[in-house]
């Protein structure tokens, strides 16, 4: 499954990124201890002032996904019902509290045949354990984590943020050398709200166009943290930005951009990455991205990215950094990539959009055809195809033509 981890033997239970932080709230019941907490930290609130302190939103979404072989003699179905819990607090004009909780229910082959996937979900990737799965019993899994849990604090051109947030400092669509906290998987398109990191941050806004940033990833072993800083600005009407740091076991410098030739727009990315250990005598890698995106008068949306990745290793499982966060200094599963996505509104409720991701380096390409269309306010469907193509797939999915059908309910 192109979503997140159910792919029937692609689980990379071994990844160091994957495997449990020395930090865990250790009671098997942590995530409901901590929204029980929440909900109950004003007990003599009355309901006026609660409705008045948080917002609550969410969604509930029905995900089928059918994957076939090239002969079309192989069939596998798999399903997730998902929801989705948000809510935001906010104590004062300074302080505000987030905290979401994402529980879905996974059944089908991905399940069934897919040992150690219920330990693998298990396994929260951050610092502290705020992940539980509740059943794991035949081809069912109920699977919950809160994937947001932060305090806001705000003062003037102050921001502070502690605990699990994003700290996004991607520029470019599909892969981000800048982004050194949180990294996400282009291909795992049901997940929205993208990874957090249990971390620490702050902005301190210098002007309407500048800003210096701070972030410090907690970890159990400094090898496993993030300590990393950058500087914001613009010039010449694009926005640029130079970071630099400490990023797992190596130094990180880098910077980006993101602007306009005249009426397209034109970012990148770029960030060097140096072993620590034996730093004069060891050589180090860069990764960059370029983008580019245009918008027709007939309402086409056109856009293209390259991608080098000079930190690729490759692995004996492929699909790993296509279906989880990849690492910033190992984005794909190539040396390098390619991205061309154009998309296009045929009514105010419907729109289709197709992709197309590769490599140059390797055989490999990805075709991603999708319509959606809203079929009312807070209902919306979409139909996404996944069609990996080349020996890379050839050799490693028995079932690469993947296709999904999604309903979603917000509230």
């Amino acid at each position: 499954m192109m979503t997140e981890a159910v792919n029937s033997g692609l689980i990379p239970l071994a990844d160091k990124n994957y495997r449990t932080q020395a930090f865990s709230i250790s009671s098997k019941f942590s995530c409901l201890f901590v929204l029980v907490v929440m909900l109950c930290f004003f007990p003599k609130t009355t309901t006026a002032q609660l409705k008045e302190m948080v917002e609550v939103s969410g969604y509930v979404k029905e995900l089928g996904q059918l994957s076939v072989d090239n002969g079309f003699k192989m069939f596998h179905y798999d399903n997730i019902l998902h929801h989705r819990f948000e809510t935001e607090w906010t104590f004062s004009d300074k302080v505000e509290l987030n905290a979401d909780l994402r529980s879905r229910l996974l059944n089908g082959y991905s399940v069934q045949n897919s040992p150690g996937l219920g330990l693998f979900y298990e396994q929260d990737p951050n610092f502290a354990d705020l992940s539980r799965v509740w059943i794991d019993e035949g081809n069912s899994l109920l699977h919950s984590q809160i994937d947001r849990l932060h305090l806001s604090y705000f003062n003037g051109p102050l921001e502070v943020y502690a605990g699990r947030h994003r700290i996004n400092w991607g520029k470019t669509l599909a892969w981000n050398p800048n982004d050194l906290f949180n990294n996400y998987a282009f291909l795992d398109f049901d997940y929205e709200e993208r990874p957090g990191v249990d971390a620490i941050s702050a902005i301190y806004n210098l002007d309407f166009a500048s800003s210096v940033e701070a972030g410090i990833k907690v970890a159990g072993s400094f090898e496993e943290m993030v300590i990393a800083g950058m500087y914001r600005t613009n010039w010449n009407s694009y926005d640029f930005q130079l970071l630099g740091g400490h990023y797992l076991d190596k130094v990180a410098a880098g910077f980006g951009w993101a602007g306009y030739m005249k009426d397209a727009g034109f970012k990148g990315e770029l960030t060097y990455f140096h072993p620590e250990e034996n730093f004069f005598n060891s050589s180090g890698n860069f990764s960059s991205t370029i983008g580019f995106d245009y918008m027709f008068k007939n309402s086409v949306y056109a856009q293209a990215e390259l991608l080098y990745n000079g930190g690729y290793q490759q692995q004996a499982n492929p699909l790993g950094s296509l279906t989880q966060p990849p690492s910033a200094d190992n984005l794909f599963i190539a040396k390098t990539g390619y991205l061309l996505n154009a998309s296009v509104p045929l009514s105010p409720l419907t729109g289709i959009s197709t992709s197309i991701m590769g490599s140059f380096t390797r055989s490999m390409v990805i075709f991603i055809p999708q319509v959606s269309y809203s079929l009312s306010e807070d209902i919306d469907l979409l139909i996404l195809s996944q069609l990996l193509k080349g020996t890379v797939f050839r050799d490693n999915v028995p079932t690469p033509n993947i296709l999904f059908a999604r309903l979603r309910w917000s509230y």
